[in-house]
């Protein structure tokens, strides 16, 4: 790839993650001002999970049934264009619509980014790295911006700003290149030999536990921040922080994973996510928060990291995209269906501190099947 297509493939991550953080970030402080207590807004953010499995599994199905990914990530891109202004249009409690609104919405913020992922890597995978870069500086420039526009005109200045950047986006879109798909579409036998292989079906129920603490993180967390009464531009800092913490991996990856085995770093990022929700428990303020958020560093990006790599060793090479694709389905879309609706009965039952420390507690399940599962493959290795 030349560096003028480089320069454009930078561009549009940038744009495109931009664009997600300027609703995805204020979503839930959106939904808590216009008054939807915590019980609802777990609903809600439930049905995120939903449409993401779904959408998952079908935007995967017609890239891979068509060898195309520009016309359907333009697609994607639309419906989150069009649900996160149908989400800002009317500031008062309209339950179902906001169920469909913010269910789309939130839905289509985990297709793109699957859809980017693939796209990026196969784009050139030589400057993967720097290119996943792209669209994580993109969320810690966008995470401050939202929230800054927020406190000073309201939520309803971000229909504009997500206009605007999505004309810049569809721009970069139109001018970058496709890739061709190399893969088969998905086919019930290939599901089969997926559901039946136990090594694999162990580590998508690790990486489930494991999503369901970090999923925690954009809820939970963030509820008691708004409790506590940080501004939103302080939420908006919280998550370009975090964004801003995963460029370091992406562009280290190769010299990390040359040091430390994918399951030492498993188990160490596992741990780092306990400390972590300990941490934030403890937090008597929102600054605190933002300085725990900074653990991001040695969380998300480890396990996402991880996740590729054990899962590419435990499927065969034809189906590698199917494997990737289904577990990814089962523990970010699973995680978000899962974790809202048990930290909100939690929350308003509990307290947002002690829920913070029954989530941290909770990493010692995936922590124990992790020993299991790497005493096991090693069991199973020629002596």
């Amino acid at each position: 790839m030349n560096q003028r297509m480089k320069l454009k493939y930078y561009c549009l991550d940038f744009l495109a993650f931009f664009a997600i953080s300027l609703v995805n970030t204020q979503m839930i402080p959106y939904l808590t001002n216009i008054g939807y207590d915590v019980i609802t807004r777990g609903y809600i953010l439930a049905a995120n999970a939903v449409v993401a499995i779904g959408g998952q599994f079908l935007f995967g199905y017609i890239c891979d049934r068509y060898q195309k990914i520009k016309p359907f990530f333009t697609l994607a891109y639309t419906l989150l264009m069009v649900s996160g202004l149908a989400m800002l249009f009317y500031e008062e409690r309209i339950f179902w619509y906001h169920l469909i609104s913010v269910g789309m919405m939130g839905g289509m913020v985990k297709v793109i980014m699957g859809l980017n992922e693939t796209w990026m890597l196969e784009a050139d995978s030589e400057h993967y790295g720097a290119l996943r870069a792209a669209g994580a500086i993109g969320l810690c420039a966008g995470s401050p911006v939202a929230g800054v526009l927020v406190d000073m005109y309201g939520f309803s200045i971000l229909r504009w700003a997500l206009i605007i950047t999505s004309l810049l986006c569809y721009l970069f879109l139109y001018l970058v290149k496709d890739v061709e798909k190399e893969g088969k579409p998905i086919q019930l036998k290939t599901l089969t030999q997926l559901l039946t292989n136990i090594p694999y079906l162990i580590l998508v129920l690790i990486y489930l536990l494991v999503y369901m603490i970090g999923t925690a993180d954009q809820y939970v967390v963030v509820d008691k921040m708004l409790y506590l009464g940080s501004a939103h531009s302080l939420v908006g800092i919280k998550w370009a922080l975090q964004s801003f913490m995963e460029v370091p991996l992406f562009l280290l990856a190769g010299k990390i994973l040359k040091k430390y085995k994918p399951g030492t770093l498993l188990i160490f990022g596992t741990v780092m996510y306990a400390v972590k929700f300990i941490l934030y428990g403890l937090s008597p303020n929102g600054w605190w928060i933002i300085a725990t958020a900074s653990l991001q560093l040695v969380t998300l990006p480890i396990i996402m990291l991880t996740s590729k790599l054990l899962i590419k060793e435990t499927t065969p090479e034809n189906l590698a995209s199917s494997a990737q694709m289904f577990a990814m389905a089962v523990f970010i879309g699973g995680s978000g269906l899962i974790t809202p609706l048990i930290t909100s009965f939690l929350s308003e039952r509990f307290g947002y501190d002690l829920t913070l420390f029954i989530v941290s507690v909770f990493a010692i399940l995936p922590l124990v099947i992790i020993f299991l599962y790497l005493h096991m493959r090693k069991q199973k290795q020629p002596t």
